[in-house]
């Protein structure tokens, strides 16, 4: 792509597949450089889709904004933001497998509601709302 010259926000957002207004929070936010023209309109250099497709990844990685801004800084004044960025993903692994064994105990608890919901269809419901979701049901 570095052969494309810089490109209105529209041209780069039918090639990226993102929207305009996405584009246009990512560069008040400081994640893409922009270039006004005297009409006003911004114009960012080819490097910008190959910007976008980071963005995205590092999103689906579970990174912020913050963070996708802090190694794009890194980049920009020619630092290598990898050990950075390698500390982040082994945090972020951890908070995954903390909110996956939250999950799984909650679906347990569910579980134990439903299968008790199912052995008592009609139960003595005179709680202050619902006896399938006290902590101790009551038959």
């Amino acid at each position: 792509m570095a052969d494309l010259p810089d490109m209105p926000i529209g041209q780069l957002a039918a090639l990226t597949g993102e929207s305009v207004k996405a584009l246009r929070y990512w560069t008040d936010f400081g994640l893409l450089t922009a270039e006004r023209r005297p009409s006003g309109y911004r114009h960012y250099p080819p490097e910008a889709a190959e910007q976008i497709r980071f963005i995205r990844s590092a999103q689906a990685a579970g990174f912020t904004l913050d963070e996708i801004r802090r190694i794009l800084a890194a980049r920009q004044d020619g630092r290598k933001p990898c050990e950075h960025v390698k500390a982040d993903l082994d945090s972020h692994l951890k908070t995954v497998r903390a909110q996956i064994a939250h999950l799984q105990t909650l679906e347990a608890q569910l579980q134990a509601k439903v299968t008790w919901a199912e052995e008592h269809p009609d139960p003595a419901c005179d709680s202050a709302g619902c006896v399938y979701l006290e902590d101790t049901p009551r038959a």
